[in-house]
Order: structure tokens, then C-alpha cells, then sequence
């Protein structure tokens, strides 16, 4: 299997965005538009089709309970898991031609702003030699994550406003006081990471600077005097200390919005509960709210990932355009505040 992905790995071809992909003085929304084009119009519409087709098992839910489990009919029950196979199919289909189209996109984007990074290196003087570390990450993992993410930025956000459209509209539809404690339940995930976003970034910057300092330092302190050997180990300690308190950071975000998707889901059963109990509403109704209350914290959490991943690549794209700009500290002052 392996093999047949490799032949056909090696026949596509990228697409080749602007020249000079990497402006200085450009917003990160700006590049983001620029180097991807109309692909971003394209791979957003199968987005909208994943999100459709994601949201189709719901009402299907809801109507095996209702209808074939209720009437005790073999043949509907049959007729509508055959359609949800079907959906859950055609669903992981369009998922999985949405990622490859991203991942297309993005490596295209990449491999441009690469060709544009290593020819400013080559083009300059011996005197930077002694920063060809930092050359190295930046040419490396920092461009990566930077092209990555204008891969799926767009289409992203686009699949999971869909999702949240869509299943907020059907449970409204169906039963508004639920959909009140859903939409209710889901906001202290969104003040929270917003909150801490901002002290995210900060780790984010100083680790890419903390990166291309040990870069440096690796390149022209090993093999020399002690001291400046010991001066590299340090850096090496920062990194770990910056990066252990990123992940407390990170991760503690993310254990506090699991409990509150958690919380959200009992207080949906409750509410369901008690609506079905003073017959306001059925048990299949209330299966497909808790299905679709899932199904829209989802969503929630990926755009707030989406949020987090573009805070840190617009950080990183920052440095990286301050870094192109190098020797116009004029207009490296103004790429630097474009930002803000």
C-alpha cells in the first residue's frame, strides 16, 4: 500500500503560489489570501460538503428511535442504518479528500516560501555565518508551520461554522430550550481560551527565539571554549523550561474545556430528561440533542484550536518576515508592528 502512495506521491506536482510568497511589511491575513489563491475557494467548498455530511447521521438517529424502534419495524430500522453507513462513508470520503487537498495546498506554499528563505541566505555575506543556525530553523520547522497552516485555515474554519450553523438550526428546530442550554453550556470554553491565548503567544515567540539561538549557538559555540559551550546548555534548559510551561499551559486549557463539554452533556441530559418526562419532548429527540450537542462542541474546540494555531503562526510568520527583512531596519520596523 505504502508503495502505491509513493508512485503517486511522486507525480504531483505543486502549485506555485506569487512570487516572493513572504512580503515584509504584510498582514498574516494578507499572506494567508495571497499564497493560496482561489485553491482556498475551492478546498472551503468540499469543506462545506464534509460539514453537511457530517450532520446528516443526527436526524438519523433520532428517527430510528422515533420511528423504527418505536413502530417496531424491521425493515425501516435496516432501511435507515443503510443509510447512515452510507452517510458515515460518504462522510469519510469527502474528510479524507478535504486533508489531502490541505495538505497539497499548504506543502505548495511551503516548498515556495523555502525556495524564497534559502535564496536570501545564500545571497548573503560570510558575516552571517554566525547565524546560520537560525537560518536552518527558520528554513526548517518554523516555514513549516507557518505553510501549514494556510493549508487549512480557510477551509477549517469554514467546515466547522458549517457544522455549528447547521446542528444549531435543527435543534433549534427541534426544541428551543434545549438549544439554549447547549448554546449556554458551550460558552466558558470560548472565554477561557481566549482568556489565555494571549499568554500563549508570548511562550510561542520565545521559543522560536530561544530556537534560533541555540541554532546559532550549536553552529559556532560546540568544539569551542567551555564557556561558550555551557552558554548553549543553558539555552537547551530554557528551551525545555518554556516549553514544559507551554504544555502546563496548553494542556490545563484543555482540561478545563473538557469538563465544560462534559458538564454541558449532563446538563442536556437533565434537561432532556425532564422535558420528555412532562412529555415536551421524546427520548429519540432528546439521543439526537445530546449526539448534536457533541457534534457542536466539536466544532467549538476545533475553532478555538483554529484561533490558537492562527495566534502562533502569526507570531512565527512575523519573525520570519522581521528575519527576511534583516538588513532594511527601516522597513523591519514597520513589518514588525504590521501585526498590532
Amino acid at each position: 500500500m505504502s508503495g502505491i502512495f509513493a508512485t503517486i506521491a511522486r507525480r504531483v506536482t505543486p502549485f506555485e503560489p506569487t512570487a516572493n510568497v513572504m512580503r515584509p511589511g504584510e498582514k498574516f491575513p494578507s499572506f494567508v489570501r495571497r499564497a493560496s489563491g482561489m485553491h482556498q475557494v475551492y478546498v472551503s467548498a468540499i469543506a462545506i460538503s464534509v460539514a453537511l455530511a457530517n450532520f446528516i447521521p443526527i436526524d438519523l438517529q433520532r428517527r430510528v428511535v422515533d420511528v423504527a424502534v418505536a413502530d417496531k419495524n424491521v425493515r425501516a430500522l435496516l432501511m435507515l442504518a443503510g443509510l447512515y453507513l452510507a452517510a458515515i462513508l460518504l462522510h469519510a470520503g469527502l474528510k479524507y479528500a478535504l486533508i489531502v487537498y490541505q495538505g497539497w495546498v499548504g506543502e505548495s506554499v511551503v516548498k515556495t516560501a523555502r525556495d524564497q528563505l534559502a535564496l536570501v541566505a545564500t545571497q548573503r555575506s560570510a558575516r552571517e555565518h554566525a547565524r546560520s543556525g537560525q537560518t536552518a530553523s527558520i528554513i526548517g520547522n518554523e516555514i513549516d508551520y507557518v505553510g501549514g497552516f494556510v493549508g487549512t485555515s480557510v477551509s477549517e474554519c469554514v467546515v466547522n461554522v458549517t457544522v455549528m450553523i447547521s446542528v444549531v438550526s435543527y435543534m433549534i428546530y427541534m426544541q428551543p430550550v434545549i438549544a439554549l442550554v447547549s448554546g449556554v453550556s458551550l460558552m466558558p470554553q470560548i472565554l477561557l481560551a481566549l482568556y489565555m491565548q494571549k499568554d500563549l503567544n508570548t511562550l510561542v515567540e520565545r521559543q522560536v527565539a530561544l530556537v534560533r539561538k541555540l541554532g546559532n549557538q550549536a553552529v559556532n559555540s560546540f568544539g569551542s571554549h567551555s564557556t561558550k559551550r555551557r552558554t548553549a546548555f543553558r539555552t537547551i534548559r530554557m528551551i525545555f523550561s518554556n516549553r514544559i510551561e507551554f504544555y502546563l499551559l496548553k494542556l490545563g486549557l484543555k482540561t478545563l474545556l473538557n469538563i465544560a463539554n462534559a458538564v454541558g452533556s449532563l446538563m442536556v441530559l437533565i434537561v432532556g430528561g425532564y422535558l420528555v418526562i412532562r412529555g415536551q419532548t421524546t427520548i429519540g429527540a432528546v439521543v439526537a440533542f445530546i449526539s448534536g450537542f457533541q457534534r457542536l462542541s466539536e466544532p467549538t474546540g476545533e475553532l478555538l484550536d483554529f484561533y490558537r494555531t492562527y495566534s502562533e503562526a502569526k507570531v512565527q510568520f512575523r519573525m520570519i518576515v522581521q528575519w527576511i527583512d534583516d538588513d532594511h531596519p527601516a522597513q523591519t520596523g514597520h513589518s514588525a508592528h504590521s501585526e498590532n
